[in-house]
Order: C-alpha cells, then structure tokens, then sequence
C-alpha cells in the first residue's frame, strides 16, 4: 500500500480510523469536552507553501472525524495548536511529544493547558495512532 500523503483527506480519514478503534483513547478521553484546531506553519523550504489548518473533532471518549479545514474554523476550536511544520513532523514521527512540546512552548497552546494535561493519556493515544499512519510528508 501507497503512503498517505500528510494533510489528505485519506490520512485525516487513516488518522481517525485508527483513534476510533482505540479501546484505549476511549477510556483516557472520557469526559473530554473541547475540539481542537491544529495550525501548522508554511514553510517553503520544505514544500508547504501555505499554512495548513487540521480539525480534530473529539468528544468524551468518541472521535467525529479528523479533517483539514480553512483558518477560521481551526480557529474557532477550543483548543488551539499551532507550530512550525518541521516540530509537528517531529510530533507525527516520534521525535517530539506533543505535551512536551506545549510546556517548553515548541508548540504554542491556546486555550487550558491544565485541563489538556489532565487528559494527557488520550492526546499522547492520539498521538501514538497518528505515529502508526505509513505517511509521507511534502519534504521526504
């Protein structure tokens, strides 16, 4: 099978397939009330021209789906992420954790940052179902 490319419908759907089959994301999620609006920063040198605006639509334990959206509605999600494309590479491959990345301010966080570390299990399973994705990124 043919990597996915990153920021694709197809990987988005992959991405929420695979949180959604995750008994574990379940459990650590329940009670999480809160979408979330990822912005990924351009960066020309590695083949993303424009920003890149990813919606993760999580509630209680449940995944409603994963898509790439336009600014405005990546920014009306409780929850914001934004960050340089080359650290959300990082995130998406191993090299970073994400919560980390938050504290240190490698990625920026908008909204309650106590309340996501609350709920840290569930972020790092999304996390690790995005890891599994056989994705290939515009700079590979």
């Amino acid at each position: 099978m043919e990597p996915l490319d990153v920021f694709s419908p197809a990987w988005c759907q992959a991405w929420a397939e695979k949180v959604r089959a995750s008994k574990e994301f379940a459990v650590f999620n329940k009670g999480w009330e809160g979408d979330i609006g990822c912005i990924i920063l351009k960066d020309p040198a590695a083949h993303i021209p424009e920003d890149q605006y990813l919606y993760l639509d999580f509630e209680d334990g449940q995944v409603n789906g994963i898509f790439m959206v336009d600014r405005e509605k990546a920014e009306q999600a409780k929850f914001i992420i934004t960050g340089d494309y080359l650290r959300w590479k990082q995130v998406a491959r191993k090299e970073l954790d994400a919560v980390k990345a938050m504290m240190q301010g490698k990625l920026k966080l908008k909204g309650n940052l106590p309340y996501v570390v609350k709920y840290v299990k569930g972020v790092q399973e999304s996390i690790r179902c995005l890891t599994e994705l056989d994705a290939k990124f515009p700079d590979d």
